[in-house]
């Protein structure tokens, strides 16, 4: 198998299995082996409000932390959880030599009022929130900061994988969100790739013309994925692409979507690095629906208490009701709604 294909098979196998899921309601935090590494559990058997899957809800998951490690370099990393309405959080982060899924590194406390480490029965290390760090009744969001420490010796790419929970801060398992996310940093002799656009947030119309621009170093070639949404299989863009390339013209398809991402991964002679965009959205196309939607001849706040009604199952759907002309009738209709309500979108 040529390397191009073993690293776009380990991409589309890492998001079947990797698009996981763990919960942990424990507000001094969870029990270690929770963050849906390869060989461990999942916790939605108890935060099972919303299915078994991960990343299902509005909300979303990120790590952030430089793409390259020096060995035995010190680094910093954040990680982020945010949904719109819940008020209490939780993580749990480890970091995993990629090839050998041996623990790899170090975490180092730098925020020990919100941040623990722990040990799993492996020898496996973990990084998780405290009973502060829930943030109990915090709105929306919730970070939290840590530092890495990198192997003294070159053990090649290192996964970090976490798992995150967007809690109603109601004391019980139920109403809880459960999100995850993994992310690569590379050694000097491997390739990086930053994806500089699209950016994450932006809204694409089927047959729209976009310019994907990325950074690189050390790279030889790239390939270009898109994935639809949250555990779907990659789609390949463009294969092959020369080692100067830095941007590529991509004809958006007519896949609707909340939760679209493209992905650069690089390669060299010594491996791949994998970039990916923050999630945007691609809308259906044009189905001139106007935000009224009981009909009435007006946009005002009994349309947006129409289609929450709808989504309640207390009134049955329209076709209006589909305000963002995704095809489906969701919160995000609510959600656009309220936004031309308030005049921070026009429809």
């Amino acid at each position: 198998m040529s390397k191009r294909a073993y690293g776009i098979h380990l991409v589309a196998l890492g998001f079947i299995m990797a698009v996981g899921l763990v919960g942990f309601g424990l507000s001094t935090g969870p029990p270690p082996g929770f963050t849906q590494a390869p060989g461990e559990g999942a916790c939605t058997e108890c935060h099972d409000s919303f299915g078994e899957e991960t990343d299902r809800g509005p909300g979303e998951l990120r790590l952030e932390h430089p793409a390259r490690y020096e060995l035995g370099q010190t680094l910093p990393i954040t990680v982020r959880l945010e949904q719109v309405g819940q008020r209490r959080w939780g993580f749990q982060l480890t970091a995993l030599a990629t090839n050998t899924l041996e623990p790899a590194g170090e975490f180092v406390l730098t925020d020990p009022l919100h941040t623990q480490i722990v040990i799993g029965p492996t020898g496996r290390l973990y990084v998780q929130h405290t009973r502060a760090g829930t943030f109990a009744g915090q709105p929306d969001r919730a970070q939290w900061t840590l530092a890495w420490r990198a192997p003294e010796h070159d053990v090649g790419p290192v996964t970090f994988y976490a798992t995150g929970n967007a809690a109603d801060g109601d004391g019980t398992r139920l109403g809880d969100w459960i999100y995850s996310a993994e992310s690569t940093i590379v050694p000097p002799s491997y390739p990086t790739a930053t994806v500089r656009f699209p950016r994450g947030g932006e809204t694409f119309r089927p047959g729209q013309p976009i310019v994907i621009h990325w950074t690189a170093s050390q790279a030889t070639s790239f390939d270009l994925l898109f994935f639809p949404r949250a555990g779907a299989l990659p789609e390949p863009i463009a294969s092959g692409l020369p080692a100067e390339t830095r941007s590529f013209l991509w004809i958006v398809p007519d896949v609707p979507t909340e939760s679209a991402r493209l992905a650069v991964l690089a390669f060299n002679e010594v491996g791949f690095a994998l970039a990916e965009s923050n999630p945007f959205r691609i809308g259906s196309q044009s189905c001139g629906h106007s935000g009224d939607v009981n009909g009435d001849g007006r946009l005002d706040r009994q349309d947006l208490q129409l289609v929450l009604r709808i989504l309640q199952g207390k009134a049955p759907p329209t076709p209006r009701a589909d305000v963002n002309c995704d095809g489906i009738i969701t919160a995000h209709d609510a959600i656009r709604l309220l936004e031309v309500l308030l005049g921070l979108r026009p429809l």
